[in-house]
């Protein structure tokens, strides 16, 4: 019996005998964070070699609306500016650790490197969701929030009061700023700015979710040792594919159906 034929009856026995904390408000918990940059320092650290001007934030598949930034001070002309960068950033280091420890995912992060699931490693190959999270501190290897941060809809008066603090290497833990998070987050998020029960996704090529979903990614790529000597995949590739499908994602579906009150959704994607 190969390794993956025996780690299905452990991700079994995990689903059936683990009991997990239910948390269903994030002023409850939060993640510590493993760093304490400002938020000017993030940004160079996410900020990609091109500019903003096509009004779509590197990474997000779904385009901001220049005109509603431009009402919130977020754009120049037909662009985006540098504060959109800057307050999508801050707005990512307080909700994101608060997501992570309220749906159990770095528990889960570290089951899917005890399995071996092979991990991007490579920054140039790395999706920039999991890329961003990591420059705001939370260090999972293979899964990330994906939702995009539409901070625009944010008041006039509320992105004021985040760039106030982006020199503040406290500023993730600051109670105004954590206040509009936990407040405005279920707006932010949700793909349509629009009330109501109906689906969407990011792209046609993607599954339907709710549109008012925490999005998770399960992120991972195809190791060297699943390709034969053609280049084809052998039967490692397909044990651990059906492994990853058939095993860990109605795992972690079911875990997080546990862990959050609302409506969560996962992807897949291979790099």
């Amino acid at each position: 019996m190969s390794r993956y034929s025996l780690a299905r009856l452990g991700a079994v026995a995990t689903a059936v005998c683990v009991i997990f904390a239910c948390v269903h408000f994030l002023e409850r918990e939060a993640l510590p964070m493993l760093e304490k940059p400002t938020a000017r320092q993030i940004q160079t650290r996410t900020e990609p070699p091109y500019g903003y001007s096509s009004g779509v934030v590197p990474g997000e598949m779904t385009p901001v609306s220049p005109g509603t930034a431009r009402g919130v001070g977020l754009a120049d002309g037909w662009g985006l500016n540098r504060d959109y960068a800057l307050v999508q950033n801050m707005y990512r280091a307080i909700l994101v650790p608060r997501l992570v420890r309220s749906l159990g995912l770095a528990e889960f992060d570290q089951e899917l490197a005890d399995f071996g699931i092979p991990a991007v490693t490579d920054p140039d190959k790395q999706p920039f969701d999991l890329y961003a999270q990591q420059a705001v501190g939370v260090n999972l290897t293979y899964l990330t929030i994906r939702n995009n941060l539409y901070i625009e809809r944010l008041s006039r008066d509320q992105i004021k009061l985040f760039l106030d603090h982006a020199n503040d290497p406290g500023f993730a833990t600051d109670p105004e700023l954590t206040q509009i998070v936990l407040d405005t987050y279920p707006r932010i998020i949700r793909l349509i700015d629009r009330d109501g029960e109906f689906e969407t996704n990011f792209d046609m090529t993607d599954s339907f979710f709710p549109n008012d979903s925490i999005v998770i990614s399960l992120v991972y790529t195809e190791a060297i040792d699943e390709l034969d000597s053609d280049g084809r995949y052998n039967q490692l590739h397909n044990e651990r594919y059906h492994f990853i499908v058939d095993i860990i994602t109605p795992n972690l579906e079911q875990r997080l159906s546990i862990a959050w009150s609302g409506h969560t959704a996962l992807r897949h994607i291979m790099v």
